[in-house]
């Protein structure tokens, strides 16, 4: 919802995001997602504008123990430094390895600036035009970025944004083949 309606100028956006943390505490949710893209997108430009906005919606969600974590295109020291600044325990960052390899080309580096606020891991693999290809045949690399969550001890979950192929059930079992592979093979 808060892709197609904007978190700064959309009073309805809010609404929604207040309803959804009801539902997620019904639910017996822990975390919730906020893809600041598009209509919502969060930049360098407009992050101040959003101080207010996430720590009212921080308090909102903590009254239901819920862990909100943002997903965004910015770079990591930008961030931290919304992060620090908004300074809600609850407040978390999602790192997705396909949106941001097309932003920064080390993606080690932004692991470890993130570290005490990644929460929430997509894994996906993008070539040079931006689209989700099959792990490993793309910008990614799975190396590095497991050598980096090693590294920050993140125990997390992973989950796979990946593209199907042509038989899903193969492409899931060589994901997360690879995934363990490179898991195992850091330790």
């Amino acid at each position: 919802y808060i892709i197609d309606h904007s978190l700064l100028f959309d009073s309805s956006a809010l609404e929604h995001l207040e309803n959804l943390f009801d539902a997620a505490h019904d639910l017996g949710s822990s975390l919730v997602i906020l893809p600041m893209l598009e209509k919502s997108n969060l930049d360098s430009e407009n992050m101040s504008s959003y101080i207010k906005v996430l720590r009212y919606l921080s308090r909102k969600a903590a009254s239901h123990n819920l862990i909100i974590c943002i997903e965004s295109l910015l770079k990591s020291s930008d961030l931290v430094n919304l992060l620090d600044t908004v300074n809600e325990k609850n407040l978390k960052a999602v790192f997705d390895t396909g949106n941001r390899v097309l932003e920064c080309n080390n993606l080690e580096n932004e692991i470890i600036a993130l570290k005490k606020y990644i929460q929430h891991i997509h894994i996906k693999d993008k070539n040079k035009k931006g689209e989700n290809v099959i792990l490993g045949t793309g910008l990614v690399n799975f190396s590095e970025v497991f050598s980096a969550l090693n590294y920050i001890k993140y125990k997390g979950a992973l989950n796979f944004e990946t593209t199907r192929g042509s038989d899903p059930i193969e492409t899931a079992r060589y994901h997360i083949n690879l995934c363990n592979f490179f898991t195992n093979d850091v330790l």
